[in-house]
């Protein structure tokens, strides 16, 4: 049995009893995820904002997001922010996004688990299909942009990487992002 059959009970009850901000499950285990803090959510934010003015009619950009789950690669991962057709939120009772519906995810680096972005989830999103995967990094002031999902000798790895600084223009699928909204962490961050 794969881990993820075995312990995804667990994390659907952690999410359930314990109320946490957020549950992860990938071939490590369960990780269980704490509230970010005040710029970690400006940053998703004003992200929203600026991917709101330039959605098709039909998509969203959506923080606080449920999970996506994908049974096939064994994942169960909460972004900061997707990018969704409006009708994946429309399915009743508790939503978990399927991979094929989310068309970019974003994460914004949180100081103590750098390495949950920049190096396991550049794995588990494009396992799972996903087009786009952004990372804000308020530590560093940098913006990572990873595209173009494709099979490599060790399993689907982006096949793109493309590195800004808060201050650039950043191209995201089909978006323009402006990094100056973003703030860089500073002392208890």
């Amino acid at each position: 049995m794969r881990a993820y059959d075995r312990l995804r009970p667990t994390a659907i009850a952690i999410m359930e009893r314990l109320d946490a901000y957020g549950v992860e499950l990938d071939d490590q285990g369960v990780h269980v995820m704490t509230s970010p803090v005040n710029r970690h959510e400006l940053a998703i934010a004003h992200l929203r904002w600026q991917l709101e003015r330039q959605l098709d009619p039909g998509m969203m950009a959506h923080a606080g997001t449920p999970e996506i789950d994908d049974p096939e690669t064994g994942r169960l991962r909460k972004p900061d922010l997707v990018v969704i057709p409006v009708a994946a939120l429309e399915r009743p009772g508790r939503t978990y996004l399927r991979p094929a519906e989310v068309e970019l995810v974003t994460e914004v680096v949180s100081a103590p688990n750098p390495e949950n972005d920049y190096e396991n989830k550049t794995i588990d999103y494009p396992a799972m299909g996903i087009p786009t995967y952004v990372i804000i990094d308020p530590r560093k002031s940098t913006v990572t942009v990873f595209s173009d999902p494709r099979p490599a000798s060790k399993g689907t790895r982006y096949r793109a990487r493309h590195d800004y600084v808060f201050g650039d223009g950043v191209k995201a699928g089909g978006y323009v992002i402006d990094s100056t909204a973003f703030l860089p962490y500073e002392g208890d961050d």
